[in-house]
């Protein structure tokens, strides 16, 4: 059976890069990606340089403008519906998100109400799981029960918190996945992938220094006023860490803080060299090793360094996402 796939708020398609791992891995795996959504230009333009490049594949934009009935069926419905109502950065508003994120969710259970696919994955910060919003998740839980998603006895829908550094990648990113099936679950079902894998040091996924351009290091002055910030002398590192600049502190243990939109992200490599101590910038290529890519595996489609770095930081870690869908896949008999 090949499975049909529609990827919503896809960004440069974190899925669907899940997908073809998958397909590359089982040959008795087969997926057909049968339109998505998403509104951002520059995403859009990675999407399509990497999973549309013949132009087949319908974007139906606007998550709220779409009529159900013009979409194609499909069996697996996915996407990290917008986090910044749900984040602390965002300051958790909720479905009351003056932007409107907030409904969204919505939005998405007026899709699956008409299309009814057998499953949905769908991703969130974890502020989604705070007390503040339980009536949002209470509310999700019966909408889908009403549709016909009974994943078990007592409840619509299964989730669960995982953090990428748990999976191979040093990256303190934690993210609520939600899976939910119209057909029963068999009863030891489980969306958590076992066993973890332990991440390393992120001066493993980092560009030889001297391949860096010069362009994004700090100026000496620059490197002197963060000392001052910071209220110290010397970094004093012995191998390259990363720097939380908003919290202040120097991730010791070797992970790197999460990645985000460029426009708000504080994160700083330390390093020496020259025997002198030195603070720049994650390259574009590091930071889509953090998010769990592989080199060579995305076609950048020539956007510059911030019009990545945003698409990179509001997407999916790629190695997590794979993790999950292939242990779902492996449980219902979709892989073998």
């Amino acid at each position: 059976m090949k499975l049909r796939v529609f990827e919503s708020f896809a960004g440069i398609g974190g899925g669907s890069f899940a997908l073809k791992r998958i397909s590359e891995k089982y040959s008795d795996f087969e997926y057909e990606l049968v339109g998505y959504s998403e509104v951002d230009k520059f995403a859009i333009k990675i999407f399509n340089a990497n999973h549309n490049k013949q132009d087949k594949i319908i974007n139906y934009g606007d998550i709220t403008s779409i009529d159900p009935n013009t979409l194609p069926d499909f069996d697996l419905f996915m996407g990290g519906f917008p986090c910044q109502p749900f984040s602390v950065a965002g300051l958790m508003q909720g479905v009351n998100d003056t932007r409107g994120r907030g409904t969204m969710l919505s939005h998405i259970v007026r899709i699956l109400n008409v299309k009814k696919p057998k499953y949905i994955l769908l991703e969130n910060v974890k502020g989604f799981l705070s007390e503040k919003f339980k009536d949002t998740r209470e509310a999700l839980a019966e909408m889908l029960k009403e549709i016909g998603y009974s994943t078990f006895e007592d409840a619509s829908f299964v989730c669960t918190l995982l953090n990428t550094k748990d999976y191979g990648i040093p990256q303190n990113r934690e993210r609520v996945w939600i899976f939910a099936s119209l057909e029963k679950l068999p009863n030891d079902f489980g969306l958590i992938p076992y066993p973890t894998i332990a991440s390393g040091k992120v001066c493993n996924f980092l560009d030889p220094v001297e391949t860096i351009d010069e362009s994004n290091f700090l100026s000496v002055e620059q490197v002197n006023k963060l000392k001052e910030r910071l209220g110290i002398s010397s970094f004093k590192v012995t191998e390259p860490l990363c720097l939380d600049v908003y919290n202040k502190k120097i991730k010791t243990d070797g992970t790197c803080p999460t990645l985000t939109d460029p426009s708000h992200c504080n994160i700083r490599v330390l390093e020496c060299r020259r025997g002198e101590e030195e603070v720049r910038k994650l390259t574009i290529s590091e930071q889509f090793r953090l998010m769990g890519f592989r080199d060579g595996e995305v076609d950048f489609a020539n956007l510059s360094y911030s019009q990545l770095g945003k698409r990179m930081g509001n997407g999916w870690d790629v190695n997590v996402v794979t993790l999950i869908l292939e242990n779902i896949f492996k449980q219902l008999n979709i892989v073998k």
